[in-house]
Formats: structure tokens, C-alpha cells, sequence
């Protein structure tokens, strides 16, 4: 077998235990046959017997005589996972060292900007912000965009600030107004069109989509961002509390 037919054999393995994971395929359901898969995919049916003697030999697959493939158990998960919700704040560089990845920054953009719009119903009376857009890696594989919004009035020398090496908010703890508490909303939709060859995907793709709302500890609010996350890098913890 050449290395080409061997990657796709690989390929599709790990797409067989993705979909595993993911619930599509579950312990004692039959998959697809041989030849369901090779018209599927548009490879060869040795090929696709490759894929499923290796998911054998694993143990995630069993085959019986007449009836076809099964699946035998769930495979481990050794995708990167960024699990939100483990942070103090629920934010991306705590989540990201506390599930053992390192995460880094590259700054697309970083402006004063009017205060308009949807920025404009949360920082009221607020003339101008500054915006900060960023590109969030975890392992160096892209995993979210930020767009942040300061007020320009608690924050006017932001822009002379380094926010590739250092954080949003260890500049705004200098300037005594890091946020003390988080509200969070969280909803699936399409990614911006802007920003999808930041995260290396199609335009439209289905995304989780946060608002994050960050106040100080007089109560103001003091940051808003929007967070486009790559749905396949995020798990979310919940606790429930019995009252």
C-alpha cells in the first residue's frame, strides 16, 4: 500500500471513532458496510477493509458472519478540548493551562472606535471604546476570536499596551479595574464571514458564540466581548446546585 492509500485508511478510522464519540455511532450499532463506506467516501473497498481491521485489532469494532460490523466500545477522546466553565472566570487562557495545552495570542487589531451599535446599548453615555480583536491558539492550532470592547474613557492609553504578550487583563488590573465578576451568554450561529480565515474554516460554519460582561468592583461594566469558538476544541463543565 502506498502512504496516499495509507492516509486515507488512517482518515477514515479516526473519522469512524469521532463519530463514535460523538454519539452518531453507539456500542452495538451496525455501521455501514464495506461497500455503503466505498461509495461514500469515493475510495476503494480495501481500503475501507483496512480502516475497520485497524478499529478491530483497537477493539472499538467487532464483525459477525452474516450481519456486519458492530461497534464494541466508545474510544478514548484524544483530541485537544478546551473544557470552559473550570476557570475562576470562565476564560480562555485559565481553561486552556488548566486542560494542560498552552495557549497564545496574535493581535489582528486593536483601535478606538466610536461607540455605536450593539456596544452602544451596553456602555451607555460612553463616547468612544477601544476595540481589540485576537486570535486565540491553543498548541498553536487556532481555536477562537475575540472581539473586546473597553471604554476609552477608564482606558485611554490602551493602545500603547501589549496585548500579544500580556492580558487583557493585567492591563486593566493596572488601571484598577479589572472585572470582579463575569455574566456569560452562550448561543450557537453562523461565524462571521471576517473572521473565518482567522479560525481556517468555511464562512457560516456553526459556532458557539459567546457575550462575555465584565464589572469592576464598583459595579460598572467595564468590558464587553464577543468569543467565536471552534466548536470541535469545547466541552463545558456545569455543576448543579441542589437548593
Amino acid at each position: 500500500m502506498n502512504h496516499y492509500s495509507q492516509s486515507i485508511y488512517l482518515q477514515l478510522s479516526d473519522s469512524i471513532k469521532q463519530k463514535i464519540i460523538s454519539g452518531i455511532y453507539r456500542p452495538g450499532d451496525k455501521i455501514p458496510s464495506e461497500r455503503e463506506m466505498s461509495l461514500a467516501y469515493g475510495i476503494t473497498r480495501v481500503t475501507v477493509r483496512k480502516a475497520l481491521l485497524q478499529l478491530q485489532k483497537e477493539g472499538i469494532l467487532g464483525s459477525e458472519q452474516g450481519r456486519g460490523t458492530f461497534v464494541l466500545r466508545c474510544p478514548e477522546d484524544n483530541r485537544k478540548i478546551v473544557h470552559l466553565g473550570t476557570g475562576s472566570a470562565s476564560r480562555l487562557s485559565v481553561d486552556i493551562h488548566s486542560g494542560g495545552m498552552t495557549p497564545s495570542r496574535v493581535v489582528i487589531s486593536s483601535k478606538k472606535v466610536p461607540t455605536q451599535g450593539e456596544v452602544a446599548s451596553y456602555f451607555h453615555g460612553m463616547e468612544y471604546c477601544i476595540e481589540l480583536v485576537r486570535l486565540m491558539l491553543i498548541d498553536d492550532t487556532p481555536y477562537a476570536v475575540q472581539i473586546a470592547y473597553i471604554p476609552h474613557k477608564y482606558f485611554g492609553d490602551a493602545l500603547r499596551y501589549d496585548f500579544k504578550s500580556c492580558s487583557l487583563y493585567e492591563y486593566m488590573e493596572s488601571k484598577d479595574r479589572r472585572p470582579k465578576r463575569i455574566n456569560s451568554e452562550l448561543k450557537v450561529e453562523p461565524l462571521p464571514a471576517a473572521y473565518a480565515k482567522y479560525l481556517q474554516c468555511p464562512a457560516e460554519k456553526n459556532v458557539f458564540s459567546f457575550k462575555y460582561f465584565g464589572y469592576d468592583k464598583t459595579g460598572t461594566l467595564v468590558e464587553f466581548t464577543r468569543s467565536y469558538n471552534l466548536p470541535e476544541y469545547t466541552a463545558f463543565h456545569f455543576i448543579v446546585k441542589q437548593p
